[in-house]
């Protein structure tokens, strides 16, 4: 009697485990759906499942792996920093595509586990070396060359020439991509050196779980005894003075030891408010490199290597030049940005077999609050860009070179490739039947112009509202 009891009592409790795991899930997915929005949430988060298997790791399901890309790149962090926030368990996630997944014997789940901590020396690589994030597939352009030859470098040499380096810039840009890129080619080179490549949110609950288990010399030694340590938004360690006591130790143990020290941030050293004046000299002593927003070149790369990795889960995309040239041309806030927008334009199309059309693009943009809804022509643009300058549609389409010409037909240009969905070669048509290649030296020097912080800016945002009315 008392061993059915016994029993009976063990199964309530694994059923109620079961339940707050299942309700630590519906918690995260509510979050999830406040921060991205109803749009994106539908499109990308909501077919995600969790499942505790056999093996004690608790999964989040994708359908695909292409859904599991974009989560990882989007909400990857937040979903883990989320899990932690509301799981009383303790318990760490792995996101994985459905077809990565070994079928398991549903009554061989085991629904209860035990509180247990990520180990930051298998979190790291095994996120890090992959093929997604690697530098065949970091475009490079005037924004971010120099971080690529930094990072190379870092590859490449032994000891580094800069130590730490530190790469910093607005959030989208490739940092984390460039961090990912670096400890695969470490991971994956000859001279058999480990990296490990950690999230500051990761090192401080890895930190903070040792701390509780009184047992932070493993923790120590899991990030000390790599060659090369990556760790991705540093700013998130500023002014926890704890961590940042433990994290300054540990930069300073490998850099006496020359090994490798990489960090990213979206503010620069100088930037960063720390509070140990020891650490905040030792990120200042170190290379530190700005990585800025992709120009139109660069975004348009980024699009064409987005979309030939989508291709192969989807041997049937076809995403057409004029669509490609639209959206590097719209997308100009990030490169995340961009991939986001095209990730919504594949759910649209490549997932229910219809082709890729400037129609689907546009539903696409509208329902992602991205663009207006009123059509805007080049003619307007022209017309309304003349007016502003004081010289004629004609001076613009014209050949002449004056700067009081140059200047109009560049913003007129800029604004027709950002404003309307004609092609490169279609607006070169329109003003004066020009080659693309003068449409994108156009917009490149208003982008560039704008990046500087120059008054155009406030043209541009000026005559934008005007036009659209």
């Amino acid at each position: 009697m008392s061993l059915i009891a016994g029993g009976a009592l063990s199964s309530v409790k694994k059923a109620e485990i079961m339940k707050s795991a299942g309700a630590v899930w519906r918690e995260v997915r509510t979050h999830l759906r406040k921060e991205y929005g109803d749009t994106v949430f539908s499109s990308n988060i909501a077919r995600l499942r969790v499942r505790e298997d056999a093996d004690h790791s608790l999964l989040v399901i994708a359908p695909s792996r292409f859904y599991r890309d974009w989560v990882e790149d989007h909400a990857g962090a937040r979903l883990r920093a989320l899990w932690a926030q509301h799981d009383p368990e303790g318990r760490a996630l792995r996101l994985l595509a459905e077809e990565d997944v070994i079928p398991v014997d549903p009554a061989k789940i085991i629904p209860v586990r035990q509180a247990s901590e990520v180990d930051p020396a298998e979190a790291g690589p095994a996120r890090a070396v992959g093929e997604r994030f690697t530098f065949d597939t970091f475009m490079v352009g005037p924004s971010n060359e120099m971080a690529s030859a930094a990072a190379r470098a870092i590859v490449n040499a032994s000891p580094s020439p800069f130590n730490p380096a530190f790469f910093y810039g607005e959030y989208g840009v490739g940092k984390t991509h460039l961090l990912n890129a670096i400890a695969h080619s470490v991971e994956l080179g000859g001279a058999r050196r480990k990296a490990l490549y950690l999230t500051a949110e990761e090192f401080l609950s890895g930190f903070v779980s040792a701390m509780r288990k009184k047992d932070t010399i493993t923790f120590k030694e899991s990030v000390r005894r790599v060659d090369v340590l990556l760790i991705d938004d540093v700013h998130f360690i500023a002014g926890k003075p704890k961590t940042e006591d433990e994290f300054l130790h540990t930069v300073a143990s490998l850099i006496a030891d020359e090994k490798q020290v990489v960090l990213a941030s979206h503010r620069p050293p100088a930037e960063l408010n720390v509070s140990d004046q020891r650490l905040a000299s030792l990120l200042k002593g170190g290379f530190a490199c700005e990585l800025r927003k992709p120009d139109l070149d660069l975004r348009r790369k980024i699009l064409d290597c987005k979309i030939a990795q989508a291709g192969s889960h989807y041997p049937e995309l076809d995403v057409p030049e004029t669509v490609r040239d639209f959206l590097a041309a719209r997308m100009t806030a990030s490169a995340r940005e961009l991939e986001g927008v095209l990730n919504n334009v594949i759910g649209r199309t490549a997932l229910l077999g219809r082709p890729v059309t400037m129609e689907a693009v546009e539903s696409a943009l509208r329902e992602l609050s991205i663009v207006s809804e009123r059509r805007v022509t080049v003619d307007v643009i022209q017309k309304a860009v003349a007016e502003r300058f004081g010289v004629q549609v004609a001076d613009i389409l014209s050949k002449r070179r004056t700067k009081t010409v140059v200047k109009p037909r560049h913003v007129a240009m800029y604004l027709a490739k950002t404003m309307t969905t004609r092609s490169l070669p279609d607006i070169g048509r329109r003003f004066g039947n020009r080659d693309h290649s003068t449409v994108i030296h156009a917009v490149n020097k208003i982008s560039e112009l704008i990046d500087a912080g120059d008054p155009v800016k406030d043209e541009i945002e000026s005559l934008s509202e005007e036009i659209r009315g």
